[in-house]
């Protein structure tokens, strides 16, 4: 038997992106609820580079779009509240992966891999569902969230602010990737490529596993996000004009950095130029790759050196719990990049700022479709 929440409203207003580039508000009825679902009253929703080349050029439907989602839980189903641990009233964070929970990777703890919710096999993600498929609430930017039953949900505290909140996502996959992947220990030097959402987030979780330096380096046009990464406590670097190496040597005595991280998926002349920079034993994690290039890094350096080079994407659920933690201080760092905000109407707009560059000079970008105190 399937119900409507009590109190709800009959609709739910979305932003919808079109194919092409361009978008428009559309009202779509809040579904009834059955006994293994659930709805969220969307508060926040993190903008990515992700939704940006969406929107760009990435659709061939309408879609709701929004994958860092936060808000409040509206009504769930009673199977759903017990699998979850939640109940109505629970400020939440959602992931946007919906696996099956049944296969072999999901069993491993590895359900970003689940080719149910693997978009490179063809499968489904929180933002990326096409709104003619009921009920169409399947992305962050909108004022509801649908539930599924698959969908992967943890709770947060209750005085978490929102803003803080909605770093959930970003944070816990520059942990993983700062600490998981790339193995970084407390005194040793991490290089970071790109001083994005993601690029900030990782300085934040350097900080957290006790690096003695951390590097941002970036382009003249990143120079305002820079000084952001600045602010985190980071050494910055303006390529190609700042010299890189000679920082790295001097930071290091000459040992090498022990950690580069790619957010900025570099060509592989770049890559080769981050290759040299690490120390023996070093690790390169890249978590921004480039569709059909090729990395032409050379062998002999990786073999010679004991170079690790690892590819990321997303993060174990672990790290939400590490991230969810951390931000709950208000002494991660993240809670000092300035927030944008932007209500579903104008939220059109600045999606086409962002994918021309022309976006506003901090990266924590987020969508309000109804803010709650």
């Amino acid at each position: 038997m399937r119900t409507r929440g009590v109190g709800l409203p009959t609709t739910a207003s979305a932003h919808v992106a079109l194919p092409g580039g361009s978008s428009e508000l559309r009202d779509f009825p809040i579904p009834s609820l059955g006994d293994d679902d659930g709805l969220l009253r969307v508060v926040s929703s993190g903008i990515c580079g992700t939704d940006v080349g969406l929107f760009a050029s990435g659709l061939t439907e309408p879609t709701v779009l929004g994958h860092h989602v936060v808000g409040v839980l509206a009504a769930v189903g009673e199977s759903a509240a017990s699998r979850w641990n939640v109940a109505e009233g629970d400020h939440l964070l959602v992931e946007e992966y919906l696996p099956c929970g049944h296969c072999d990777t999901c069993a491993t703890g590895w359900y970003r891999l689940c080719p149910e919710t693997d978009l490179w096999s063809g499968g489904r993600r929180i933002g990326t569902i096409p709104a003619s498929e009921e009920p169409s609430l399947f992305g962050g930017n909108a004022e509801y969230l649908y539930l599924p039953s698959n969908a992967v949900v943890h709770r947060l505290p209750r005085d978490l602010p929102w803003t803080s909140a909605v770093w959930g996502l970003p944070l816990a996959n520059a942990l993983d990737w700062v600490a998981d992947a790339g193995a970084l220990r407390e005194g040793e030097t991490v290089v970071v490529v790109g001083p994005g959402y993601h690029g900030l987030a990782a300085v934040a979780a350097a900080q957290h596993v006790g690096a003695a330096s951390i590097v941002v380096c970036g382009l003249t046009s990143d120079e305002p996000r820079l000084r952001l990464a600045a602010d985190l406590g980071a050494t910055t670097v303006v390529l190609p004009t700042d010299d890189l190496h000679g920082l790295v040597d001097h930071l290091t005595g000459g040992r090498g950095a022990d950690v580069v991280l790619d957010t900025a998926g570099l060509a592989s002349d770049a890559l080769e130029s981050m290759l040299a920079l690490l120390a023996q034993r070093g690790r390169l994690v890249l978590a921004s790759g480039k569709p059909g290039s090729a990395l032409g890094l050379h062998s002999d350096e990786i073999t010679r050196r004991m170079i690790t080079v690892r590819g990321v994407r997303g993060r174990a659920p672990q790290w939400v719990e590490r991230a969810v933690d951390l931000l709950a201080t208000g002494q991660s760092g993240v809670e000092r990049v300035p927030t944008e905000v932007v209500a579903l109407p104008e939220l059109g707009s600045m999606l086409t700022d962002l994918a021309n560059g022309r976006g506003p000079a901090t990266p924590h970008v987020v969508v309000n479709p109804q803010p709650i105190a």
